[in-house]
């Protein structure tokens, strides 16, 4: 018998006039592993925290008695003055309500009266909770957080060294860490866009560890490959409703295009069936028979507009595509550029970026970098733009060569101006109509394309660069990180837009499903060394592994 462990029905969520959420009904049982998913602002991060602290305005959330929860949130609370000790030391909220109420039972304790009343009870759970506690690791987070941390390989840094001076991903993992200690005795996890940040070694023992946890997993995460190795159930936040599917992202985005072809043809042969009764009126009115037969048929075309407006309600409503069309100029030769015995060091590191490395890329070559946080994959990207140079040897760029980059962090844009502005200085040969019908194919309202990028979220600046690529003229794409910030529709347009471009294409990603999609190459660094291997990610890996790569019909991505 599978224990359910949350109810959720009939649940609304506004804020102010804004509706977000509307009628959401779900329950989730042990062991599911739950994938939520959605457009940017869909309200998937609405969704988590309404269940989570039960802080619905319409409806019921049911929690099974006794259940404990744990959260990874988003915003990993690091404290950057600290150390990396103390920063393990200091626990995750999947502490909280167990020391909250052991704190109230403590509270009672020092007080005679309590002991005049049936305190055996209360004792019982008071013993019961410490016992949860210590199962937990709570009195141990330090140490168990340290073995996770090796687990991640960050154990090479002394415990005394300031959490300011990790990198970003480093941080990243020291959060991830701590948030992981004491899920023993957890009944359900909620996370939201646990990989952000990690690098894909990373992001694949998080995969492990979570397919092994036996709770149940509530999961709002764009990275589409994770959904993939995760979840067995996968809820869809469109139009402030929620639609469970059965199955991994895959299967989800094969049952979705199957329904929705279903549901057009349902249409269309009721709309056939309509005309016919129509038809059949029509010819009755002709010849005057005005009888119970003509009023049967008045009755089935009724039934069937009815039927045909609920079949249209059922129809999702299609947002305004993003536009993106990447054209190559003609001028690059087969070959494109060669590192000839490049080293790359730098000063204070005690490795090279590259290591006396020769690397060739040809005219329609897509090319994938992958590698741990911090191997040096900007900085080859670097090196190819010539922000950064070689410590020895030599890179050669084909004559005609034209570099498209697109930064990590935008660092093409100009933060202080506005997306009309940021175009106009690009293309000050376009009218102000040009340069909004341009934004507003990129899904920006009237107000957005006047508002200061600074004051814009990612997403949004990541499609103004993506905008300005493709306004400029090139040849070969370097793109870092590209499907950062993007919600799954853009990332789907950005990954047919470059599999159209016939320019060459290197990309820095994490996103292994996006690397599936659009590289023939991998470039995999490690410790200054890049080995080369043909094919997409999943044929990386299968080649890593001894295997051959997947036949057409074995391919799971959609």
């Amino acid at each position: 018998m599978v224990r359910e462990l949350i109810r959720v029905e009939g649940v609304d969520r506004s804020f102010g006039p804004v509706d977000v959420l509307q009628d959401i009904n779900l329950i989730i049982n042990d062991g599911e592993r739950v994938g939520i998913v959605g457009h940017n602002g869909a309200g998937k991060t609405t969704l988590l925290n309404t269940i989570s602290e039960q802080q619905q305005d319409v409806g019921d959330i049911d929690f099974a008695p006794g259940i404990r929860l744990a959260y990874l949130t988003q915003i990993r609370d690091i404290e950057s003055d600290s150390s990396i000790e103390e920063e393990l030391g200091r626990k995750g909220r999947q502490f909280q309500e167990l020391e909250d109420e052991i704190a109230a039972i403590e509270a009672q304790m020092v007080d005679p009266a309590f002991y005049e009343g049936d305190w055996q009870p209360v004792m019982d759970r008071y013993s019961e909770l410490q016992q949860t506690l210590a199962s937990s690791g709570g009195g141990n987070v330090a140490g168990i957080a340290k073995g996770i941390l090796e687990k991640l390989g960050l154990d090479r840094h002394p415990m005394e060294m300031r959490v300011n001076q990790l990198s970003g991903g480093e941080k990243a993992k020291l959060a991830l860490a701590r948030q992981l200690v004491g899920l023993a005795g957890i009944d359900v996890i909620f996370l939201d866009e646990p990989t952000n940040h990690l690098d894909i070694q990373t992001t694949e023992w998080l995969e492990s560890f979570l397919v092994d946890f036996k709770g149940a997993q509530l999961i709002v995460s764009h990275d589409r490959y994770f959904l993939d190795q995760v979840c067995n159930r996968i809820v869809e936040i469109d139009n402030l409703r929620a639609w469970p599917w059965k199955g991994n992202y895959s299967q989800f985005i094969r049952q979705k295009a199957a329904s929705e072809q279903a549901l057009s043809e349902a249409i269309k042969n009721l709309e056939k069936k309509m005309s016919g009764t129509t038809s059949a009126i029509q010819q009755m009115k002709r010849a005057n028979k005005y009888d119970k037969s003509i009023s049967a048929k008045h009755k089935i075309l009724t039934r069937q507009q009815q039927e045909l407006k609920a079949l249209k309600a059922r129809v999702p409503k299609k947002r305004k595509p993003l536009v993106l069309n990447l054209e190559a100029i003609e001028k690059s030769s087969r070959d494109v550029l060669e590192f000839k015995k490049a080293t790359k060091a730098f000063d204070g590191l005690d490795r090279q970026i590259l290591s006396e490395q020769n690397l060739e890329v040809h005219k329609g070559d897509r090319i994938g970098i992958v590698g741990g946080n911090g191997q040096g994959k900007t900085t080859l990207l670097k090196l190819i733009n010539g922000d950064e140079k070689l410590t020895s040897g030599s890179l050669e760029v084909a004559p005609g060569c034209v570099i498209g980059y697109f930064h990590q962090d935008h660092a093409t844009l100009d933060f202080s101006l506005s997306p009309v502005e940021q175009i106009g200085v690009l293309r000050p040969d376009f009218e102000y109509g040009d340069i909004r019908a341009a934004l507003g194919r990129f899904q920006f309202s009237k107000e957005q394309v006047n508002t200061k990028l600074q004051q814009l979220s990612g997403g949004e600046r990541a499609r103004v660069a993506l905008l300005k690529l493709l306004l400029e003229d090139n040849n070969l794409l370097l793109m870092d990180e590209p499907t950062n910030h993007l919600d799954m529709d853009s990332k789907e347009t950005l990954e047919e837009a470059l599999k159209g471009y016939e320019g060459s294409l290197i990309t820095v990603s994490h996103d292994r499903w996006f690397l599936d999609q659009v590289v023939n190459r991998i470039w995999e660094l490690e410790n200054g060394v890049v080995t080369v291997y043909y094919g997409n990610y999943t044929d990386y890996i299968r080649a890593k592994k001894g295997l051959p790569p997947l036949a057409e019909d074995e391919i799971s991505g959609v």
